[in-house]
């Protein structure tokens, strides 16, 4: 992710001083434009797979991004966030035995309906200037700016595996494709970060008809060009299908699979 930001900041370094006092006015539409045009060709993307499914797959690793911070034990992660109702029922299994892993640490992060995340400046969200200006162009962690906590949780699996949280579907923001962070550890050993996704479908239905999504409408981003998406174009078992369950929102039931060394 490093070399792509990188590039697309010096790209647009290029255009504004092209464009003089102009191009820094419109910084921020410069930045999008470059950023909306990343083509992510041979993207190997897939579903995770369902807990009904007799298959398990390593699901693919993916950056960690800049927005980590040790996630509270706790199921129902919503506080006060308004959204579409989520829950995401995980079951982590080793691959390719599919046998289930207890004891492990399972924590996931995201941005709540209007791409905002908890701990940093609220007007990040639809700025990528600002974003850029605060995550620099590494992929290393941003110390947090401000205590709130909001969409952030971690639990330990049960015997078969599992882990349920309760959520809201995620909102987009500059520049990137909904999705929702994961980090898995055992015995304080990693076993897998990564990023799940959703079908574009999916997110249009919400971001086009639902509050508080639809204030900035459908997503111009999806896996076909999303910049941490194009470090990784293996990406197998990303996809998340909710299935509806109430007028109040979905449920997921996914499988993900790791390779568990000795």
């Amino acid at each position: 992710m490093a070399k792509t930001t990188r590039r697309l900041f010096l790209g647009f370094l290029g255009l504004a001083g092209f464009g003089g006092v102009i191009g820094w006015f419109k910084k921020n539409d410069l930045i999008r434009w470059m950023l909306r045009r990343t083509n992510n060709e041979g993207l190997n993307l897939t579903a995770a797979p369902q807990l009904s499914e007799d298959l398990c797959v390593v699901t693919s690793s993916q950056v960690e991004g800049p927005f980590f911070i040790a996630s509270p034990l706790r199921s129902d992660i919503r506080e006060d966030r308004v959204g579409r109702n989520l829950g995401l029922n995980i079951q982590l299994v080793s691959a390719p035995d599919c046998l289930p892993i207890e004891g492990a640490l399972i924590e996931i992060w995201h941005c709540d309906a209007v791409g905002i995340y908890s701990g940093y400046p609220e007007d990040l969200a639809h700025n990528p200037w600002k974003t850029l200006m605060l995550a620099g162009t590494g992929g290393e962690n941003v110390p947090p700016k401000n205590e709130s906590r909001f969409l952030r949780g971690a639990q330990r699996t049960d015997a078969n595996g599992m882990v349920e949280f309760q959520t809201i579907v995620p909102g987009w923001y500059d520049p990137r494709s909904p999705h929702i962070h994961l980090k898995a550890l055992l015995a304080e050993r990693e076993l897998l970060t990564t990023q799940f996704y959703f079908q574009p479908d999916f997110c249009r239905e919400v971001f086009i008809n639902d509050e508080p999504y639809k204030v900035f409408g459908d997503s111009p981003y999806s896996p076909a060009n999303d910049i941490a998406m194009s470090q990784a174009l293996q990406a197998e078992g990303l996809v998340l299908k909710p299935q509806l369950l109430d007028q109040q929102g979905w449920v997921v039931h996914a499988k993900v699979g790791v390779i568990r060394s000795s």
